[in-house]
């Protein structure tokens, strides 16, 4: 029998590093560890704000400073995003569209998603995504704007992580070998951690998106592990990406109520 990974988070520097090289297009030439990036997973919601802060500079820049509409700023900063961290996660997003386009059972499946070519399910998926993604940015208020993209990224990268807590491992990728920097006590955690922080950025409406992040990727996770038979690094990605929109549609519906 395979003895299990032990939970171990222990950040440091070059953990950090790795994430941030593998989230972004910023290279980090120095060696990092798979174990290394494993106990530092939990930083990467933090990566996500940052990556939040430099959308929201490009959208402050565009709106704000050179008047363009809020349809074509919310473009700009949708474009930036998926550029700057390496079109990975839009990558997930196509890859389980083709898989879940598949009838036949899991292996099958999978074995599509982990295909290298991409067929009309994962383009028709990238595209709902993505529509779902810049109407919903554009139709957030001007005054909430900033504080709504620090947050959308900030959710995605939350419920990434949310999504190694539940399913199957993957047998092969990377995606199993980091997810022991996580268990469903220290997503407890951090739940609590990240909400507080939504609440500092939007209020109530910061908390509500977030905990629709981790519902998102508890979601995600336990369809794939029906659909695929375990959570992949495909999974993962795809996660980043839903979760960010659907924590737009959060914030729009919460802005009407609160």
């Amino acid at each position: 029998m395979e003895k299990e990974n032990k939970t171990v988070v222990r950040p440091n520097i070059n953990g950090i590093l790795g994430i941030v090289s593998f989230s972004t297009r910023i290279p980090v030439n120095r060696y990092v560890s798979i174990e290394e990036m494993a106990s530092s997973v939990v930083i990467w919601p933090y990566v996500g704000l940052a990556i939040g802060i430099l959308g929201a500079i490009v959208a402050y820049v565009s709106h704000f400073l050179l008047g363009l509409s809020l349809m074509l700023t919310s473009v700009l900063v949708y474009v930036f995003i998926i550029w700057f961290t390496g079109f990975n996660h839009v990558d997930g997003v196509m890859d389980m569209g083709d898989g879940l386009m598949v009838h036949g059972d899991p292996e099958k499946r999978l074995n599509v998603m982990r295909d290298s070519m991409v067929g009309t399910g994962g383009i028709a998926t990238f595209f709902i995504v993505a529509s779902l993604t810049l109407t919903a940015l554009s139709s957030i208020p001007e005054s909430h704007l900033i504080q709504s993209i620090l947050l959308m990224e900030f959710a995605a990268k939350f419920s990434m992580i949310t999504s190694m807590v539940i399913g199957k491992d993957d047998t092969k990728g990377i995606g199993r070998l980091i997810k022991s920097g996580i268990n469903s006590k220290i997503l407890f955690i951090l739940l609590i951690i990240n909400s507080i922080i939504g609440y500092f950025i939007l209020g109530i409406s910061g908390v509500c998106a977030i905990i629709a992040a981790v519902a998102t990727g508890l979601y995600l996770s336990h369809m794939a592990d029906k659909t695929f038979g375990c959570v992949t690094g495909d999974i993962m990605g795809a996660s980043n990406e839903i979760a960010r929109v659907v924590s737009l549609i959060v914030l729009l519906i919460t802005f009407n109520f609160i």
